[in-house]
């Protein structure tokens, strides 16, 4: 179960980097973290507890961390 509670806490600062990002994101970012996003509510609604599902979650979490350089530089740009 504890699994379970870190995917909840993931998945809420995911959905809130969502809302964050919206307007200003890469298309292929906001892909990559509605991806992310879909597979663990997945996970969590089924309740998943195996090393597959773990390491799905593992391998989208980092195709999008993959571009947070991208946010980064984003970031910097807005703020000046």
């Amino acid at each position: 179960m504890k699994n379970v509670e870190s995917y909840e806490r993931l998945l809420e600062t995911l959905l809130a980097m969502k809302v964050a990002l919206r307007d200003t994101a890469e298309p292929n970012i906001n892909r990559e973290l509605d991806k992310a996003i879909a597979e663990l509510q997945h996970i969590i609604e089924a309740n998943e507890n195996s090393e597959a599902s773990h390491a799905k979650a593992l391998e989208l979490l980092g195709k999008f961390l993959n571009n947070l350089p991208s946010i980064v530089k984003l970031i910097e740009l807005l703020c000046g």
